[in-house]
């Protein structure tokens, strides 16, 4: 009796848990129409131009939110197109001056499996716009020289967690490690953010 109590409990909680997290709607809203910067905090890492060349993907602040995005990106990372690549991500808020981790951190360690996965978490808000999918279906970020053809769309970042939460400034940390047949870690990892503040939609 006191076990089937305490699953009547726990199937309630979740419920509560469930309904809550599409209640608390959010967005978050780059400060930087470029969206990506490099990363402050993370010495030893490389910047996104290591990454890819995008001084052919258009990224400009639309009048009622969000940003226009369009255009090519270019891989230029200079790995081998064997290697595994494992990303990384962390959500940080800013309070009295420091930048200080939340409970929302997350990573893939296989990465090119998923680039082109419909089901990830990412895939609205980047991949889905790739016009050149079929293409470039058995390439990644690890291959200089590939392009991704951006088709023109909004981007404007919601987001509903069940863990509320707070407006203000936060950001998005990205780091982007690749490593070689031996899982050895190569030098050159990438690391880039995504600043700006947290709303309610």
């Amino acid at each position: 009796m006191v076990r089937e109590v305490a699953w009547q409990w726990q199937i309630l909680i979740l419920l509560q848990i469930t309904s809550l997290s599409f209640q608390l709607n959010h967005e978050f809203v780059p400060v930087n129409e470029e969206m990506f910067s490099d990363c402050t905090d993370n010495p030893g890492f490389e910047s996104v131009d290591k990454l890819a060349d995008l001084s052919a993907f258009g990224r400009k602040r639309a009048p009622n939110g969000g940003i226009n995005i369009g255009g090519n990106i270019t891989m230029k990372w200079n790995v081998q197109p064997s290697d595994r690549i494992g990303v990384e991500v962390g959500i940080y808020k800013l309070e009295k001056g420091v930048w200080k981790p939340t409970v929302l951190k997350g990573g893939d360690r296989d990465f090119c499996k998923s680039f082109y996965d419909k089901n990830t978490l990412y895939y609205p808000y980047s991949t889905e716009h790739v016009i050149n999918k079929e293409d470039v279906k058995d390439k990644c970020i690890n291959i200089p020289g590939t392009v991704l053809v951006v088709e023109p769309f909004l981007e404007r970042i919601l987001i509903s967690y069940a863990a509320p939460l707070t407006p203000g400034r936060h950001k998005a940390l990205i780091t982007f490690t690749a490593f070689d047949k031996a899982n050895a870690k190569r030098p050159d990892a990438i690391c880039l953010e995504i600043i700006g503040d947290v709303v309610k939609a």
